[in-house]
């Protein structure tokens, strides 16, 4: 599977989310991490999916798709923001590329996700590795918004 591939498929669970629970993308960021772990965990049966994993370093992937207990297969790292600024899509990317990537962990690929507009121009990162993918799953709502508790 390349990052096309897993693009793709995060995409898919993303629109699952927006078709049946688009109220999900108004709330705070740990809430859609769950949600979107969730809608992942049938796009990836053969793999474990975990939120806000504590790694060594004290570091909190997002969403990680791995196999628990090693550091064998660890396959996608996920950093999710609502609406990054360059400089919040920037940290992450280096997270990613300097934590994940790297030993112990050797993720051998990462996702940033973005609910809502990506900021511009993006700094360069290696897109076989890297996917990026801009969430916009809410609908208009007829109702008065605080009638939804957030």
């Amino acid at each position: 599977m390349d990052i096309d591939e897993i693009k793709e498929k995060v995409r898919l669970a993303a629109q699952w989310i927006s078709d049946n629970d688009h109220m999900v993308w108004r709330t705070s960021e740990q809430n859609i991490c769950s949600h979107l772990r969730q809608a992942l965990q049938d796009q990836f049966p053969e793999y474990d999916l975990d939120v806000e994993l504590v790694k060594y370093t004290r570091q909190r992937p997002d969403i990680t798709i791995h196999h628990r207990g090693n550091h064998s297969d660890n396959f996608v790292v996920f950093e999710v923001k609502k609406d990054p600024t360059i400089k919040e899509f920037t940290a992450d990317l280096k997270k990613i590329e300097s934590t994940y990537f790297g030993a112990p962990y050797n993720y051998r690929y990462g996702m940033l996700v973005s609910v809502g507009k990506l900021p511009t121009p993006l700094p360069e990162f290696d897109l076989a590795r890297i996917g990026v993918l801009e969430v916009y799953g809410w609908k208009e709502i007829v109702e008065p918004l605080d009638i939804y508790p957030l």
